[in-house]
């Protein structure tokens, strides 16, 4: 009687097919793996973003309506602008901080001073979407200046503001809001919607900022 030797074509087939079923597998694993790290890098990269947005607004939202070494309140009138009136204006999709800064801006914060004798001028931040393209973004503009790209992939979904009323808050979107009302605004919330580049991930931010020279 002889005995077999190796691998009859039946056997052979049978190991072929598990080591392929045993690839896919790997194969699979590997690319669910991928795709899970993949999504978790862009989620990373969408929340630094709108953490960083929301810091680099909030910078110049806390200084709105800033008038050097002198009280809040007094009113100093540059131009077609009064402050503290003047420290926030608002338009579709974007919003503006002003404040007296010592960075020589070509406008004098008429004759206000920093408490350490520094002249002051005027300046004017502004934050809008700026989209280009297919592609959304925010923008900062710097006195009527060039409006440059800060974020990409982000836009300036709802902008608020909280107004005294009767002994309470009354927040109010910034296309409902009047002059007046935006005059005596005590804080502004800003919301964000951030995006990952393949437009797989959305989400959305917002900041809340007090308005520190109107407290």
């Amino acid at each position: 009687m002889k005995r077999q030797k190796g691998l009859s074509l039946i056997e052979l087939m049978i190991a072929i097919l598990i080591s392929s079923l045993l690839l896919l597998g790997v194969i699979q694993l590997f690319s669910n793996t991928t795709a899970s790290d993949r999504t978790n890098t862009a989620m990373a990269r969408v929340q630094e973003s709108g953490r960083i947005a929301l810091e680099i607004i909030g910078a110049d939202a806390r200084r709105a309506g800033y008038q050097g070494c002198s009280s809040a309140a007094n009113k100093t009138t540059i131009g077609s602008l009064t402050f503290p009136d003047a420290a926030l204006a608002t338009a579709t999709g974007s919003i503006t901080f002003r404040y007296a800064t010592p960075t020589n801006t070509g406008t004098l914060f008429g004759t206000n001073k920093a408490c350490d004798n520094t002249t002051l001028y005027l300046n004017n931040v502004t934050y809008s979407s700026c989209p280009s393209g297919n592609v959304q973004r925010i923008c900062k503009s710097i006195n009527g200046g060039v409006a440059d790209p800060i974020l990409d992939n982000a836009a300036i979904t709802a902008i608020s503001f909280s107004i005294p009323s009767g002994g309470n808050t009354l927040w109010k979107n910034s296309a409902d809001i009047t002059t007046a009302e935006l005059a005596s605004a005590r804080s502004a919330r800003i919301t964000l919607t951030i995006t990952d580049t393949r437009n797989e991930i959305s989400r959305v931010f917002s900041g809340t900022y007090e308005l520190r020279n109107r407290l």
